[in-house]
């Protein structure tokens, strides 16, 4: 059994290989500038078909002692088959690399898509976030304004209210001192005019006419007094061309002192700073 194995094994190794040198195929390779932009994943590449194996033609039964057994020429080709078969394989091979880098490489953009995705929603996010945050304040700064401008509107009202009333009061005021004033006025003149009547009438008391009078002479006299009513001066400032007369009158205002002056200052201080006295003979 041993000799008969061995034996299949030389004879497999003389018919099935072929000492000849193949020649040396050329290496492909592939250059990529760039990875694709888009993770685009290529379709598997279709498996090729098997090839057909060459069609030996049929010999012609030869004698077995005229020729000696050659190896048959399908034999020969089982090293070409073997060759193809493993370039198909290194072909499989190196297009399943590049389908995992392929993949591998889509992952990847389609992580680094994710991340941008997520980046770009968080940056939306915070976009609108910064948004509302702006709306909500203007709405409080509109709010503070409306709230100012009520206010501000209050006030004016209140401050025009408050004018309005202090305009009254102040023209009823007015109306008070002017009729204060009026009432003033008009007692001070007529404690003036009493007055006058009672310091004339007192003066004429004294007056004793010159038996020389003639006509119906007048005379005027500027007198000062004393806050207490006494005459201090007595001034002729318009004669009466009769000096009898004038000189008569000068005596019974000097007679009269003290002049009756009335209790109130202002009016009392009238008839001390400038008493004009007019008299005349015949009228009084």
């Amino acid at each position: 059994m041993s000799l008969l194995v061995h034996g299949v094994f030389v004879a497999f190794l003389l018919l099935g290989v072929t000492w000849r040198s193949q020649p040396q195929l050329p290496v492909q390779a592939e250059l990529w500038v760039d990875l694709p932009a888009s993770p685009v994943i290529p379709e598997p590449l279709p498996e090729l078909p098997p090839e057909p194996l060459p069609i030996i033609p049929p010999t012609e039964p030869v004698k077995p002692a005229a020729v000696e057994p050659a190896p048959a020429k399908p034999e020969l080709a089982k090293p070409d088959i073997a060759l193809e078969r493993a370039e198909k394989k290194q072909r499989e091979k190196e297009a399943r690399e590049r389908e995992a880098l392929l993949l591998q490489e889509a992952a990847r953009q389609a992580e680094l898509l994710r991340q941008a995705e997520a980046e770009a929603a968080a940056r939306i996010e915070k976009q609108e976030k910064l948004a509302q945050a702006e709306k909500d304040r203007l709405a409080l700064l509109r709010a503070e304004q409306m709230r100012r401008e009520s206010e501000r509107k209050l006030l004016e009202r209140e401050a025009a209210r408050q004018a309005q009333e202090e305009l009254v009061a102040e023209e009823a005021e007015l109306r008070g001192a002017q009729q204060r004033l009026r009432d003033k006025t008009s007692r001070h003149a007529r404690l003036v005019n009493e007055f006058q009547d009672r310091i004339r009438g007192k003066i004429l008391s004294h007056v004793r006419l010159p038996p020389t009078l003639v006509g119906n002479p007048g005379v005027e006299f500027r007198v000062v007094l004393l806050p207490n009513g006494e005459v201090l001066r007595v001034t002729l400032l318009r004669g009466s061309g009769q000096p009898a007369y004038d000189q008569e009158m000068e005596r019974a205002i000097l007679k009269a002192s003290p002049l009756p002056l009335p209790n109130e200052r202002e009016v009392a201080a009238t008839f001390r700073e400038d008493l004009i006295l007019k008299f005349r003979a015949r009228d009084d």
